[in-house]
């Protein structure tokens, strides 16, 4: 018995070798992969800045406080930055100040811990 099956062919004999997707779908499949990819990530990077953003802002108020009291407190975040990557926290004293660079909060920060009882801060 044949592995041929000449009633799937319209003349018995020819074969139809092309892959069954061409270069050109296969390229637009890749670019809509690519962007349901996007799609669902970017979401999930957004709210992680945010999130990371509100604590630097909040955690670089209270040392900003602590270092005067009449000091806002400003955020950016470096990727460069001197200890790594991170939040930068900056206190300005005076309206017209560049600001003292406090410490690097780093990617998440947290909130700062309070002084044990009974120790010197």
């Amino acid at each position: 018995m044949s592995d041929s099956h000449p009633e799937l062919f319209d003349d018995g004999d020819r074969r139809d070798d092309r892959p069954v997707r061409t270069d050109r779908r296969r390229r637009a499949l890749r670019i809509v992969v690519l962007i349901a990819l996007a799609g669902m990530l970017a979401p999930l990077v957004l709210s992680a800045y945010g999130v990371a953003r509100a604590a630097a802002e909040r955690a670089c108020a209270i040392y900003a406080l602590d270092y005067s009291a009449n000091a806002t407190s400003s955020v950016s975040f470096d990727l460069f930055a001197e200890g790594g990557a991170g939040w930068l926290c900056f206190a300005r004293v005076g309206p017209g100040d560049r600001g003292i660079l406090l410490g690097n909060l780093g990617v998440m920060p947290a909130a700062p811990r309070p002084a044990a009882p009974g120790r010197d801060a």
